[in-house]
């Protein structure tokens, strides 16, 4: 997903998710529940800004989609 900058900054800046799941227009709970299943840490999970969390979830379907090819 190409972004501008802007939403990159906005995303940089959250901690709360709210913006990320409009963005990606799934639930707070399910956004955890994709970095749990990609073998994230609660750690990370609960610190990471909205782009770190958007950076992983991209890495974490690329590597789907390199597996299940």
């Amino acid at each position: 997903m190409k972004m501008n900058e802007s939403i990159k900054d906005i995303l940089q800046d959250k901690f709360d998710r709210e913006t990320l799941s409009a963005v990606l227009q799934i639930s707070k709970d399910d956004i955890d529940q994709v970095l749990d299943r990609c073998n994230y840490s609660r750690d990370f999970i609960t610190t990471a800004n909205d782009l770190q969390v958007l950076d992983a979830i991209s890495s974490c379907y690329e590597e789907y989609r390199a597996i299940n090819r």
